[in-house]
């Protein structure tokens, strides 16, 4: 048994909840809050709902337990390696961005910097992100990459001639589809989509096009074009993500602890984090963890415990540590998701 200590009273290693950080956002609405039974600000445009935080003005809350009111920097300084996390993984900020974004109108076209664009840009941080689709409208699309053979001067003049649209990879989604984005992606958020995304620890976010929409007050959202061009990965210079985003990493033992759980699926396995799908039947299982990770419930409720109890629902995201001996005990059945740290961070 682990045990950490905070005053005098001592913690044993325990499933800790987080709760939802949320952001305004001109494209969002009220979804998350009927879904996930969120209770959002009335009248608020709120696109996305942040499921564990740790960056310089947003810090997520644990919910639950003996370190109830305590920030995930808080936690991960004084615990972090108690819950089995390494030395380097309790650095700020910590390795994982985790969301829940509501699309009612399309995002804007925009791009993140890999760590060879960040060098150009003081104060720019990687992001590599995925989304996993939990709805989707009949006719919705995502918009992923550029098509084949689009170089920095087709994407400029398209820009200038307002057609970026024309140059993008388009797919339809439907509810369980999944997008690996790397940093240098393209990419654009379609309406009608609700996703869950898992991402590296950056609000970085260079807007290339917002399709000439304006605000409430009639005002254009910046761009940042110049930064965008310098961040795309061209297909005409090829599109295999950089050697440092490829797996195999943590997501074989990440899987198979799944599967003592239920049918489990590697979605993604990259040096950053791993994300595996588990499909849950009600029942109580027991099984280990020799890392640990993230559970971000999609479908499904029940409790997780490891030497304390933590009652679960739909939207919720827990951080379990380290530990043998872990029940769930599910009491409707559903999908989850489960996410760890890559053996690089």
């Amino acid at each position: 048994m682990v045990s950490g200590e905070t005053g005098d009273v001592m913690v044993e290693v325990y499933p800790v909840k987080f709760g939802p950080i949320f952001k305004e956002r001109i494209w969002g609405g009220q979804r998350l809050g009927e879904k996930f039974g969120k209770k959002l600000p009335p009248g608020k445009l709120i696109g996305e709902s942040w499921e564990l935080a740790d960056l310089p003005e947003d810090k997520s809350q644990i919910e639950n337990g003996p370190l109830k009111g305590v920030n995930c920097r808080e936690f991960l300084e004084k615990y972090g390696e108690k819950w089995g996390f390494s030395k380097g993984q309790c650095g700020y900020p910590f390795g994982l961005l985790i969301k829940f974004l509501d699309a009612n109108d399309v995002l804007s076209v925009q791009v993140h910097p890999d760590s060879e664009a960040c060098k150009l840009f003081p104060g720019a941080q990687l992001k590599t992100e995925c989304w996993y689709v939990l709805e989707a409208e009949p006719e919705a699309v995502i918009y992923r990459g550029l098509k084949p053979g689009v170089g920095r001067t087709e994407l400029a003049e398209a820009l200038k001639e307002g057609r970026v649209e024309e140059l993008m990879a388009v797919y339809k989604v439907k509810k369980g589809d999944f997008h690996f984005l790397p940093a240098g992606t393209v990419h654009a958020l379609g309406a009608g989509v609700i996703v869950a995304e898992i991402q590296t620890p950056s609000d970085t976010t260079y807007r290339l096009y917002d399709w000439n929409r304006k605000d409430s007050e009639g005002k254009s959202r910046k761009l940042h074009v110049a930064e965008a061009l310098a961040s795309v990965h061209y297909t005409n210079k090829g599109q295999d993500p950089p050697t440092e985003i490829m797996g195999p990493w943590s997501g074989e033992k990440l899987r198979q602890m799944g599967e003592q759980i239920g049918e489990a699926e590697t979605l993604v396995d990259c040096s950053y984090f791993s994300v595996v799908k588990v499909k849950g039947e009600v029942g109580l299982y027991m099984f280990a963890a020799e890392k640990p990770f993230v559970m971000i419930a999609l479908g499904c409720k029940g409790v997780l415990t490891c030497n304390t109890a933590c009652e679960y629902s739909v939207g919720d995201t827990v951080l379990c540590g380290a530990a043998k001996g872990i029940n769930m005990d599910i009491q409707e059945s559903g999908e989850f998701l489960l996410v760890c740290l890559g053996n690089d961070h």
